[in-house]
């Protein structure tokens, strides 16, 4: 072959493999020696990598420029090529991630089958992130937030995230709830309105999962690691609900009251969700204002009385106000004078002329009976004697008039006269003493007469 065409197509071979991509552990052609030092242990031998490949990386591409610049100016000084750059990595924590990260660099395109799990994604990225290789940092943002996560998971991300300060995807800082994500967006409205169509499904009567996991939803938000907003959340919803079933609840009993066609299969749902809701509010502790509710519901208590007979809403009122008193009575929820007071003169009568008039039968149920007058006698005696005189002024009217006398609320009554006994005697007592008083302070000031001197 011609000399001319052998030097040509050796220089096209050198550009060849000049254009060529180098491959990782082809050290004929490497032009590198990277040192990893790892922050324990023995150092591991150099790897024979190649500058071309390396500079993907920034972290890279600033050390080499600053290498090819001294080593030119070495070898124009000495006339010959120096030996091949060395860069040393120092306190490496994970030896294994640096390799790993580095044979990326040879790839066309860091796939997403290059990771096993989310805790080597996690590995990657944190050598990817010191070493400003950005494609790979994509790619492993890519990764977690495509792949399902476990708590340990998710709090790892989050602890990486943070530690190396980087600006994560759009997507992955959606998924993990991050300020910057939710500017259009906040997790308590949100919270809100899923809390909402949950219990819009439970008053509804949907089954027992459905009321199973909105508890759970309802306990979690008022866990001591969730916020406040989220408790007000629960408060928000729950009373919205409460205040939409009693509206419905007395637009049937207005119904039967009147006799017109009522659906019986709604106040039965309604009397069940009525008091769920009532129990899920007590056991979270904000059931203060369910109280002052029912003590201002007057409307309910007028519907409650225009037809006694057979009402279908008797047995769970009663039930109700069984809670609500024995909370009062055991100090569960502490409220005003003006609630308590309310909540007595509201539904003294109610009770009365159900209990009597309606001829409610408990049967059976004389604990619910026992227990309505316990708790009536308890919140009445935790009143001033004024208010208690107007409480027992609708009892004498109400009941003492039936035969079947009831509720029975003779003990606080009783009790209710001796205070006023007593506080009379305490008057009379004062009034003496003032007396005495009085007479003392004018015997002091009348002038002493001297006998006269004959």
């Amino acid at each position: 072959m011609p000399r001319p065409l052998v030097n040509k197509t050796m220089a096209m071979q050198e550009q060849a493999a000049v254009l060529r991509a180098p491959r990782y552990g082809d050290d004929q052609s490497a032009d590198l020696l990277l040192y990893l030092r790892p922050l324990e242990g023995p150092a591991l031998p150099p790897l024979l990598l190649h500058s071309r490949a390396l500079r993907k990386s920034e972290f890279f591409e600033a050390r080499l420029s600053e290498r090819w610049a001294s080593a030119s100016s070495s070898s124009s000084e000495s006339g010959q090529f120096s030996k091949p750059l060395e860069i040393t990595l120092d306190k490496c924590v994970d030896t294994g991630a640096y390799v790993r990260c580095i044979q990326l660099l040879y790839a066309d395109c860091v796939k997403h089958t290059t990771f096993s799990d989310v805790q080597d994604a996690l590995r990657i990225l944190q050598v990817a992130a010191e070493l400003l290789f950005h494609d790979c940092v994509g790619a492993c943002m890519r990764y977690l937030e495509s792949v399902p996560w476990s708590a340990e998971n998710e709090s790892a991300i989050r602890s990486c995230v943070a530690a190396l300060h980087l600006q994560v995807s759009p997507d992955l800082a959606a998924r993990l709830c991050s300020p910057a994500s939710l500017l259009d967006c906040k997790p308590a409205d949100v919270m809100q309105d899923v809390l909402g169509e949950l219990l819009t499904l439970v008053t509804n009567g949907a089954p027992s999962k459905a009321r199973d996991i909105t508890e759970r939803v309802l306990l979690a938000n008022v866990q001591e690691s969730s916020s406040p907003a989220f408790a007000a959340v629960n408060e928000v919803a729950l009373f919205k609900q409460l205040q939409s079933n009693l509206e419905q609840l007395k637009i049937q009993l207005r119904k039967f009251s009147n006799s017109i066609s009522w659906n019986s299969h709604q106040v039965t749902v309604a009397c069940s969700v009525v008091c769920w809701l009532l129990d899920e509010l007590f056991a979270l502790q904000i059931a203060d204002a369910a109280v002052k509710m029912f003590s201002e519901e007057q409307e309910l208590a007028q519907v409650m009385v225009s037809r006694i007979y057979q009402n279908p809403f008797t047995e769970t009122l009663f039930q109700i106000l069984v809670r609500l008193l024995q909370a009062l009575q055991k100090g569960e929820v502490v409220s005003p004078r003006q609630v308590r007071l309310g909540l007595v003169t509201t539904w003294l009568p109610v009770i009365a002329k159900l209990g009597n008039d309606g001829g409610y039968n408990f049967g059976k149920d004389s604990e619910l009976q026992k227990n309505l007058e316990d708790g009536l006698g308890a919140v009445v005696e935790t009143l001033p004697i004024v208010d208690q005189e107007m409480i027992f002024k609708i009892w004498i009217g109400a009941c003492l008039k039936c035969r079947k006398v009831w509720p029975d609320l003779s003990k606080a009554f009783d009790a209710w006269c001796g205070k006023l006994r007593q506080a009379q005697q305490e008057a009379d007592m004062d009034m003496v003493r003032a007396l005495l008083r009085s007479e003392e302070s004018f015997s002091l000031e009348e002038p002493i007469s001297t006998p006269s001197v004959r």
